[in-house]
């Protein structure tokens, strides 16, 4: 817990799997035993749940349970994406049931997926709390429209991957 405003502010960390379609050299999730995180067995209590994985959209009926049961249980509560996908489709579905999406592009050859999802984002007038995270080496193009997006370039791997400050880092049963 930590304290904006002299209001507590409780943020859990939600491991919805460990698969990644990628191996990614510095992911935090080889630094951390996933298996011995706690097991979540309540949404109650928490004004921000932050939905990550390994890639939480490779298991989308679990991610749409589990949004489901955040909103009956909490609907207070802000739910944010973590992701790297590259399917817009998935992405576009996705945002509509969220309150905000952290995007990461890791790689040059992620670029074009992200600008087309970013073109369908555009046009479909979803603005939500967008944010995206570029890691170093990677270029956008200097037309690329990120108005929307809260944007975080040259991002390098975090050695031993502390939990920031007022998170608690949990997964699925």
């Amino acid at each position: 817990m930590w304290e904006s405003r002299g209001k507590i502010l409780k943020k859990l960390r939600l491991l919805i799997t460990e698969k990644c379609n990628r191996n990614c050299e510095g992911c935090c999730n080889k630094e951390w035993d996933l298996s011995s995180l706690p097991v979540c067995t309540s949404f109650d209590g928490y004004d921000e749940i932050m939905l990550t994985g390994g890639e939480p959209l490779l298991k989308p009926g679990i991610l749409i349970d589990v949004i489901a049961k955040i909103r009956h249980d909490n609907p207070l509560a802000k739910i944010f994406l973590y992701t790297a996908n590259t399917n817009d489709d998935t992405l576009l579905a996705f945002i509509d049931l969220v309150d905000g999406m952290t995007y990461t592009i890791h790689e040059q050859k992620d670029v074009q997926n992200f600008l087309d999802f970013n073109d369908c984002l555009i046009e479909s007038d979803k603005y939500k709390s967008l944010r995206l995270n570029i890691f170093k080496g990677v270029e956008l193009p200097e037309d690329a429209n990120l108005s929307f997006w809260k944007v975080n370039m040259n991002r390098v791997w975090t050695k031993n991957c502390p939990l920031p400050n007022g998170e608690v880092f949990m997964r699925l049963q």
